[in-house]
């Protein structure tokens, strides 16, 4: 019998940390190192002209830095870049004619450049490029003339920009680029990856050379199921820890993905493990250990109930899969969450944002950062931070 999972969660409720305001919302989580850069929305009160914003800066559950700017942009996007230093990207502003990319050291804009690539045009995200440069990825909106009710169509762009001493060096993608997670193979000679592309999972060689590709589903049938993380999958052969292929989690439309594809390239779903927690909605997080072990995190759901957290240790052995589930379920009265056995429902909801572990390697996993907004009826987008403490050693 697998042992049963040892774990308790510290909240921080981010309201309590500003004074005399309405609700605060987290609107985007960037991870760099140890600290944690959070974009806030903050309201004083419920209109929505009294929405100020601010980053914050975080090490584990402490705000180690606070930055504020004016209300002259709505900020959607971060990335930072350490020592003071971030970016951040905007939505479309009437009062500069589309969107801004702005590098600010705490308080102080440094550089900033406007985006105007069409109608309504924003940034979306900020992602770290080559070296040096970094993808800024968004949207506009297209003008279709349609008689009696015309529409807009949204069309994505890409530029990829570089910071100098004058400021930014911006080049546009041609087709739009994918920042995709290489996961090297454990055999250091043949330098072979992994990585996550269109629907499916794909191998290649040392030269970028496709050694097979293996998607879960039929082109053109509707019956695509898209995957939305790998990790790798190691193994015990002769005494070392080496690699096999990746497990892999996505969704299946009404329910979670979950397996793995070996080094040679063949699929085995373990989708059927999963049959017993009906309630398990989405899986955000693996992480994987030695052989057939690995922890899945992510959210339960109960439509027209309500929505909570699940930690799932899944343990392969003598060909029997053992495994043990605990809830993190919100409580009847307020938006605390506790640890229970089994699943509970509340009418409450939940937003995760991001879901950061301490270790990407089980045998090593301590402790796991949640960032969320949590709802109640019109209590609604009240910004949560969590830390779950895993006492287990796997």
């Amino acid at each position: 019998m697998v042992k049963k999972l040892e774990i308790s969660i510290r909240s921080l409720d981010l309201k309590e940390k500003f004074k005399d305001i309405h609700h605060v919302e987290i609107a985007e989580v960037n991870a760099f190192a140890t600290n944690y850069s959070l974009l806030l929305n903050i309201w004083k009160t419920e209109e929505y002209k009294s929405l100020n914003q601010q980053v914050i800066v975080l090490n584990k559950l402490e705000i180690i830095a606070k930055y504020k700017f004016s209300k002259n942009l709505k900020w959607n996007c971060i990335h930072n870049l350490n020592n003071g230093f971030y970016l951040l990207g905007s939505k479309f502003s009437s009062l500069y004619s589309g969107a801004v990319l702005a590098l600010f050291k705490e308080n102080t804009i440094i550089a900033s450049q406007l985006f105007a690539k069409g109608y309504a045009t924003e940034i979306h995200t900020i992602q770290k490029d080559k070296e040096d440069s970094f993808l800024i990825s968004g949207s506009w909106y297209q003008f279709l003339p349609c008689g009696s009710h015309d529409d807009y169509v949204p069309v994505q762009w890409q530029s990829q920009i570089t910071i100098e001493s004058s400021g930014f060096k911006d080049r546009d993608q041609a087709s739009l680029k994918t920042i995709k997670s290489h996961i090297p193979d454990s055999d250091t000679e043949s330098k072979n990856y992994y990585i996550l592309e269109d629907y499916g999972i794909s191998k290649y060689n040392k030269d970028d050379e496709l050694i097979w590709n293996q998607g879960l589903g039929n082109v053109g049938h509707e019956s695509l199921k898209p995957i939305h993380k790998i990790v790798p999958f190691f193994k015990t052969h002769n005494g070392k820890t080496v690699q096999d292929g990746v497990w892999f989690s996505g969704a299946d439309f009404s329910e979670p993905l979950f397996g793995r594809v070996t080094g040679g390239g063949t699929i085995l779903s373990f989708k059927n493990i999963l049959i017993d927690f009906q309630e398990i909605y989405k899986i955000y997080t693996l992480i994987p250990g030695q052989d057939n072990n690995c922890l899945l995190i992510g959210e339960t759901l109960i439509a027209g109930k309500g929505m909570g957290l699940f930690i799932l240790y899944n343990h392969f052995t003598e060909g029997i899969w053992q495994q043990n589930i605990q809830y993190i379920n919100f409580s009847e009265n307020g938006l605390k969450f506790k640890i229970q056995d089994s699943p509970e429902f509340h009418n409450r909801y939940l937003q995760i944002k991001a879901i950061c572990p301490q270790s990407e390697r089980l045998e090593d996993l301590e402790e796991i950062i949640i960032f969320g907004n949590a709802d109640h009826l019109r209590d609604r987008n009240n910004g949560f931070i969590w830390s779950v403490r895993i006492n287990n050693a796997f």
